[in-house]
């Protein structure tokens, strides 16, 4: 009987633990860490960025985040996120606001600049691949650059 109330407490324990991570359900292959590893711009390598950039799904927010590992600081920028068109376009949107943050553009609120994403901005990006390892995202902006940003996934 001990055995078996140790086996169902472990049990509920781990379904719990999973829960918690999935905050308001499975999400798909989206969820978690994303390493940005490359960015290309109308196909060609942007040299400027420094392979530092993550970016986070839980739920239907999102958060990019800027390592810096020679002062171990970080920069975020937090949005939402939701699919759109069957699932092969991601709508991220940075026009949040909060209490401490009241203007739409706000730093904590905004994609980082190497990213190109405007602040202040709904922007659509297509999915070109998305699986378990790896996600490609191609966007678009408004003066017609093609932006195509590689992401491996890190957790």
């Amino acid at each position: 009987m001990k055995k078996l109330s140790h086996l169902i407490l472990i049990i509920a324990l781990c379904i719990s633990f999973n829960a918690c991570t999935h905050n308001n359900g499975y999400i798909g292959d989206l969820f978690g860490t994303w390493k940005l590893q490359s960015i290309t711009i109308d196909g060609e390598n942007d040299s400027t960025y420094q392979n530092n950039v993550f970016w986070k799904f839980q739920a239907s927010v999102m958060c990019m985040i800027r390592a810096n590992d020679e002062t171990h600081n970080r920069n975020e920028g937090w949005g939402s996120w939701e699919y759109a068109n069957d699932e092969t376009q991601l709508i991220i949107n940075f026009t949040h606001t909060d209490n401490g943050n009241p203007n739409i553009g706000s730093n904590k609120y905004s994609p980082l600049p190497e990213t190109y994403i405007p602040k202040a901005t709904i922007s659509t990006l297509d999915i070109i691949e998305l699986n378990n390892s790896k996600l490609t995202l191609k966007y678009i902006s408004e003066d017609g650059k093609e932006y195509i940003y590689k992401f491996k996934r890190w957790a």
